[in-house]
């Protein structure tokens, strides 16, 4: 594409300064020249820290940014750009500060020393050893000891790179995350990005020979992949630890193409690498995110990619404190310790450590919030006739207060198959008649081991049907009816919507609260989370062998697992929530993936510091009247669209 109108901006400000080209004048002369230079003020972080941190010669200087709130927090090491030559921790403050607070990272920026005073490999050896300090000193900083991320823009990600390099080869530290953000990986001047953008563009050919002139003490340094990481070898005995790559290019930068070279070498020898180029843009854009929109979603990309660092600094965490709960409650909201507290004062055990008469009575006559008034409440009981176990199925129904009409939203309750009812249920499902001011009909389908699937799921089947054939009696319409659930409920949720099509008319909504949707125990999520947080594997393993019948392939059912089904874009609009510290947080958001992928109207919300279960305690944990509130608008979101819209009529038979 052409130049970015604010990349063009961008240039024309910079010659409007008459600066000279760098590589025409001293290192001192280009050092005091790009002070000279605007630099963008990032946000405001909790806390900004200098110190002196002993390097292989000397102190090295650092700035370290740390996040508002409470710990842990990963951590980032970040050395900055300017070709090895120029550049220290006032250039890089705004970048350094938008990192922090995007990412949610404790920052530790480096002042490492410059060329030409310091050559290869000095400058790269003050970077290792702050990071190795970093890691060190970890929970000093507010972090976990053991695993850090490191980033770098241009020469920094050049740096970044080789830190990587070098610490999967020594095994020092784990680096769990390299964000490389248009690094110089070869000292190669032929590349066609060289060619197009080497004159014009900000970063120059002739700079960059300038920079790596003074960078190298010998020429054949080049030959060193910790010097030019694109001479890392296939037969590297680190590569199996070398760190998940983001690499950032810009289109008109001379650096592009060795840059997007990089991140398919490591795909090659089978590193996680995911490589973003950002149309219309040039070296540098990457620090302008207060000033140029493309540089804002390049800075919110590199944001969520080093979030994800929190499962690598989850799983140091546990396996430096298995064992110990109080240990494991520091990585938590507050509010969400605070439960696992009282749980623990109470001496519930874990699900899979009671048989199911015990689980059933602990969990379903555990005390309970009293939800909001509403405008009515009845009990029915409906006859399943049609599935493998004929039965009845009680329901309730909740009405509000409102004049009609209404939607309808089919609530199925969570507890694993297991455990649960409309009483467990009763105070959700008053919280979304009121704030989504439709009609609830909560399902008490029958519960496993006594009722194995697809009894349960067939139960839902039913009451569902019967909702959208007495719609108008219910004060709604038959094509205003929305199923949801929390958990096991969520996973059935899922399963009556795939079934859609035998349906007289289609769902107008799904809300997925935490949905299993693979019985599965392989996620990340699983192996971070599994143990200490409420939920764990070994009770999900419970749940799900109680629920599927010994022996036989029902897990590979699409109304079991519905993320094995093939979807399409004919399903219906969905809201699937998460909660960072679920062990079934990776599958449902993989469901919301699939979903999205097929072409399916969906969104996705994960609550950042809280555990499975968080949604009916809206009473204790803040952050479950948030994700309440949100079902609730996206609820009233989806049927007013449909009560927009006339109604169906069937076809009179002739």
């Amino acid at each position: 594409m052409p130049l970015h109108p604010q990349a063009q901006e961008v240039i024309d400000a910079t010659r409007a300064l008459g600066l000279p080209p760098n590589h025409t004048v001293s290192p001192a002369e280009a050092r005091a020249n790009a002070a000279q230079r605007p630099r963008g003020p990032g946000p405001e972080v909790g806390k900004v820290e200098d110190r002196a941190i002993p390097g292989p010669a000397g102190d090295v200087p650092v700035r370290i940014y740390t996040p508002e709130g409470d710990g842990p927090f990963p951590i980032l090491v970040w050395y900055h750009g300017g070709g090895w030559v120029v550049g220290d921790l006032e250039s890089a403050d705004g970048t350094a500060r938008h990192l922090c607070v995007g990412s949610r990272n404790i920052v530790v920026s480096v002042d490492y020393r410059l060329s030409p005073e310091a050559k290869y490999p000095e400058p790269l050896d003050d970077c290792y050893a702050v990071t190795l300090w970093a890691s060190e000193h970890a929970e000093g900083l507010g972090g976990v000891s053991g695993v850090v991320s490191v980033g770098g823009d241009s020469a920094g990600g050049n740096l970044a790179a080789a830190v990587s390099i070098r610490a999967a080869e020594t095994s020092d530290v784990r680096v769990s995350h390299q964000l490389l953000v248009y690094p110089v990986t070869d000292a190669k001047f032929d590349t066609g990005s060289y060619v197009d953008n080497g004159t014009g563009y900000n970063l120059e050919r002739d700079g960059m020979i300038w920079y790596w002139d003074h960078f190298l003490a010998d020429p054949s340094q080049v030959n060193d992949p910790q010097c030019a990481p694109m001479r890392l070898a296939a037969d590297f005995e680190g590569m199996d630890s070398l760190a998940q790559a983001l690499v950032i290019t810009a289109e008109y930068d001379p650096l592009r193409d060795e840059g997007e070279a990089y991140g398919r070498l490591l795909t090659e020898y089978g590193v996680p690498a995911t490589t973003n180029r950002y149309d219309g843009m040039i070296h540098g854009f990457f620090s302008m995110a207060g000033v140029m929109d493309t540089a804002r979603n390049a800075m919110d990309d590199a944001c969520e990619f080093l979030h994800g660092a929190v499962d690598d600094m989850m799983e140091e965490y546990f396996n430096q404190h298995e064992g110990d709960p109080a240990a494991m409650r520091k990585m938590l909201d507050p509010q969400a310790a605070y439960v696992l507290e009282v749980f623990e004062e109470l001496g519930i055990k874990a699900f899979q450590d009671m048989d199911v008469d015990e689980c059933r009575e602990i969990m379903n006559n555990r005390p309970r919030p009293d939800g909001p008034a509403v405008g009515n409440v009845e009990d029915r009981i409906l006859q399943n006739v049609h599935g493998k176990e004929p039965g009845e199925v009680p329901i309730r129904i909740y009405t509000p207060a409102t004049p009609s009409p209404w939607g309808i939203l089919v609530w199925y309750h969570g507890g694993g198959w297991v455990i649960g009812n409309v009483e467990t249920a009763d105070a959700t499902a008053r919280e979304l008649c009121v704030g989504g001011n439709c009609v609830v009909v909560s399902v008490d389908y029958r519960l496993a081991p006594e009722f194995k699937f697809p009894t349960p799921f067939e139960d839902c089947l039913t009451a569902t049907l019967w909702a959208m054939a007495n719609a108008e009696s219910l004060g709604s319409r038959p094509d205003a009816i929305a199923v949801g659930g929390d958990s096991a409920g969520g996973n059935l949720a899922a399963a009556v919507s795939l079934a859609q099509d035998d349906f007289p008319n289609p769902l107008a909504f799904q809300l997925l609260v935490y949905p299993a949707t693979d019985a599965e125990y392989d996620t990340r999520s699983y192996q971070v989370n599994g143990q200490g947080m409420f939920l764990e594997t070994a009770s999900m393993r419970w749940f799900w062998d109680h629920y599927l019948q010994a022996g036989d392939l029902s897990g590979y059912n699409i109304f079991v697992s519905p993320l094995r089904a093939r979807l399409s874009s004919d399903l219906p609009p969905a809201l699937v929530i998460t909660a960072e510290f679920d062990p079934l947080r990776d599958e449902g958001e993989a469901y919301h993936a699939a979903l999205e992928e097929a072409g399916v109207s969906t969104g996705l919300i994960r609550y950042d510091g809280v555990i499975h279960g968080f949604f009916g305690l809206p009473h204790v944990i803040d952050k479950g009247r948030q994700a309440i509130d949100a079902a609730c608008a996206s609820l009233r979101e989806a049927f007013g669209a449909v009560m927009e819209q006339p109604e169906a009529v069937e076809a009179a038979d002739n």
